[in-house]
């Protein structure tokens, strides 16, 4: 008479067991977050203390940083309960706590977070030209940013019915295929790599052809062209989503975690650092010294022609310095409906033209001419309604 008797577990190795790659997961998480909020708080900087306006841009990126702080509390959350360890090792009550954070840090920096990075992208550029078909295209990629994001969500929250059931399997949930999860995984990291490569690309032919010295279009050009490493942290990561099914040891490198993170934190990065040309532009000598600083001729009592025109209509766009080819990136005062006045200077020994808007301070100073007559700058505005 024979038995059937299970075989014996195998041993599991010490050595093995104690395997970690716990601090790599967090320090390298954790190096890119410390990047992308010293680049946040730099271009947070520059808008208030330097070019004195917040635009709407700059609160959703900080809203989209703050997705990405909420992910790196769940990646230090996670290392007391098994990250960077083999799944074989941890007790089921601590993967109860993985799957419940990594369920959050999904829906919160990998999916909202991105999202925000995205709409701040586009908002940004909208500045840079008022063509109805480059206007049109940013609009049409935010709305379809919002669109798949908002369907990413919804392969979340119904992925399991109960919704816990997502991270307790005791509960016995029903769970649509795990193949379907995956492919509705790869079209969101498709639509990201799509949308990233058109924020980096369509900008392209427009800063081209402003008015702007050459050394300052290639520095825009570079920066913007830094979306493109988050273009590769999005490749690298669909690599290991197709191999999520068969991944029986998730938790030891986090893959598909750690590889979001990182493309949300490099496309902050890159998202900010146009805005740093303030803080930066002098050094790179893409500057004109302390043009941002609009106390600086605040006491000048010019003798010549003033010719002043006043507006209440709010300006938005890349501010063009012609004299010098400069240029700067932000919204006109936040606050509601300000007075903006032109004020046009002509003096024997100097022109200067003065944004007199409230709460900003740029001017532009301009040089006497050989004639002795100083130049005229003429500013017209025509305001539509």
């Amino acid at each position: 008479m024979s038995s059937s008797q299970t075989p014996p577990a195998q041993p599991i190795d010490p050595e093995w067991a104690r395997e970690s790659n716990t601090a790599m997961i967090v320090g390298v998480t954790g190096g890119f977050h410390a990047l992308a909020l010293l680049f946040v708080g730099l271009r947070v900087y520059s808008r208030m203390a330097i070019v004195k306006v917040m635009g709407r841009d700059d609160f959703v990126v900080v809203a989209s940083v703050l997705c990405a702080v909420a992910g790196m509390t769940i990646f230090s959350v996670q290392a007391f309960y098994g990250l960077g360890k083999h799944t074989l090792i941890i007790p089921e009550e601590d993967m109860v706590v993985m799957r419940r954070s990594s369920f959050f840090q999904s829906i919160i920096s990998s999916i909202a977070g991105l999202a925000l990075l995205k709409v701040s992208i586009g908002l940004s550029l909208l500045r840079l030209s008022r063509s109805t078909w480059y206007s049109r295209s940013l609009w049409a990629l935010i709305a379809f940013v919002s669109a798949y994001s908002f369907m990413a969500w919804m392969t979340f929250f119904f992925f399991c019915q109960p919704l816990e059931g997502y991270w307790d399997k005791s509960l016995k949930p029903k769970c649509y295929p795990i193949t379907l999860f995956i492919k509705f995984g790869l079209i969101n990291t498709a639509f990201n790599i799509f949308t990233d490569v058109c924020f980096a690309t369509l900008p392209v032919s427009i800063i081209w052809t402003l008015q702007m010295k050459l050394r300052t279009r290639i520095y825009l050009i570079i920066v913007l062209s830094l979306g493109y490493f988050a273009v590769a942290m999005g490749i690298i990561k669909s690599v290991y989503q197709i191999a999520y099914g068969k991944d029986t040891d998730k938790t030891f490198y986090q893959s598909i975690q750690f590889w979001e993170f990182l493309q949300l934190n490099l496309g902050i990065i890159a998202a900010c650092a146009p805005s740093l040309k303030p803080l930066v532009g002098h050094a790179l000598k893409i500057s004109s010294g302390d043009r941002y600083h609009g106390e600086l001729y605040e006491n000048r009592r010019p003798r010549g022609t003033r010719t002043t025109t006043n507006t209440s209509k709010r300006r938005q766009g890349y501010r063009v310095h012609d004299s010098r080819g400069e240029f700067e990136m932000h919204d006109r005062p936040f606050a509601g409906s300000p007075e903006v006045r032109r004020t046009t200077v002509v003096d024997d020994a100097y022109a200067y033209e003065k944004d007199g808007s409230r709460g900003s301070g740029s001017e532009d100073m301009i040089l006497k001419d050989d004639g002795g007559r100083g130049i005229m700058r003429t500013t017209e505005i025509s305001i539509k309604r």
